[in-house]
């Protein structure tokens, strides 16, 4: 069978095994036209501009919603682990832009459940014959690598295991941007548990901007102590506090993040004193303690360390958080495909 891909315009060419090592990444003048996209690690702070001038055009008075650049594609969704945001924006995303979606958000309606134990890369190979873009979430690290390594045509990282998420740090860093008109000299508080591979991408992402780091982990939820030498090998400087209270006026934003996967290993204990067993941010003590302007994020679902009595408040952009992820998909598939 001869298999060609319909992205054949933007001349996109399968590599040898792509991924956050791959050096090759990091010597293509385009970073996303027919590119995977795998790791916050394959963009520097040029490329992350290029797609959120991209997204701002998606906002702007002249931007055509009729328009379709996108018309004739398929993006292909392989959820080996749930989603609700980030499959459906993704979807959405594509058809938005014109094209078409299909695929599975469970894979024990597939072969690779029940008897049949088909192996994964073969699902993979088999679905890049179908579309033109595949997004690909798994529970195990680094599977949207293979994926990519069998695939012909460009696969999205939607979070894999205890890796990355790199698309949701794109949308957490826009939202900051389009917030505070910047990202540069932000002080964020990151709260609760910090070893999510959400955090991790994000993380990753703020070594290209000037901003303070500060944590405040539940016991045994700090940050990978690797993650913070990386950071401070960048010069970003990283804080670490005991108490809430103490930590709000310092900062401008709380990003805090719910323990999602009960399987991440456990860090050990730091030098910080007496780390609370959960730090849950709640009306009462924003609107006692936390400076002007402070706002709040969480990627979601919650689950106990952020109060719904938080909603109705002026430091709520966790919704904003969760709609950006349309827009800043839909640019970057647009960018992906070469439009």
């Amino acid at each position: 069978m001869m298999v060609t891909s319909a992205m054949r315009d933007i001349r996109w060419t399968p590599r040898s095994a792509p991924g956050a090592d791959d050096p090759s990444l990091a010597n293509d003048t385009d970073r996303f036209a027919g590119q995977h996209v795998l790791s916050m690690r394959q963009y520097d702070r040029s490329d992350l501009e290029q797609l959120y001038t991209a997204t701002d055009t998606l906002f702007s008075e002249e931007y055509d919603a009729s328009d379709k650049p996108l018309e004739g594609k398929i993006l292909l969704s392989a959820f080996f682990e749930k989603s609700t945001r980030t499959r459906l924006s993704h979807e959405t995303a594509m058809l938005r832009l014109g094209g078409s979606v299909s695929g599975f958000a469970d894979a024990q309606v597939t072969r690779a459940a029940g008897l049949a134990q088909e192996a994964h890369e073969d699902i993979y190979r088999m679905l890049s014959f179908y579309g033109d873009v595949l997004v690909t979430r798994h529970p195990d690290t680094g599977a949207p690598g293979k994926a990519a390594h069998v695939a012909s045509i460009p696969v999205i990282n939607a979070g894999d295991g205890l890796g990355e998420h790199p698309t949701q740090a794109m949308t957490d860093l826009y939202t900051l941007r389009q917030e505070f008109g910047r990202i540069d000299d932000l002080r964020i508080l990151f709260t609760e548990d910090l070893r999510m591979r959400c955090i991790r991408s994000l993380l990753i992402g703020l070594q290209h901007y000037n901003c303070e780091i500060h944590c405040l982990p539940a016991a045994g939820k700090g940050l990978d102590p690797t993650l913070v030498q990386e950071l401070r090998a960048h010069g970003r400087l990283v804080i670490e506090h005991s108490d809430l209270i103490r930590a709000l006026p310092a900062v401008d934003v709380v990003y805090t993040s719910p323990t999602l996967r009960d399987d991440v290993p456990r860090q050990p204990p730091t030098d910080t004193p007496s780390q609370p067993s959960s730090v849950t941010i709640t009306r009462d003590v924003l609107e006692q303690h936390a400076g002007a302007g402070l706002v709040v994020l969480n990627e979601l679902p919650r689950r106990g360390e952020l109060s719904s009595d938080v909603d109705e408040t002026p430091f709520n952009r966790y919704w904003k958080q969760a709609a950006n992820g349309l827009p800043v998909r839909m640019a970057l598939l647009k960018l992906m495909f070469g439009k």
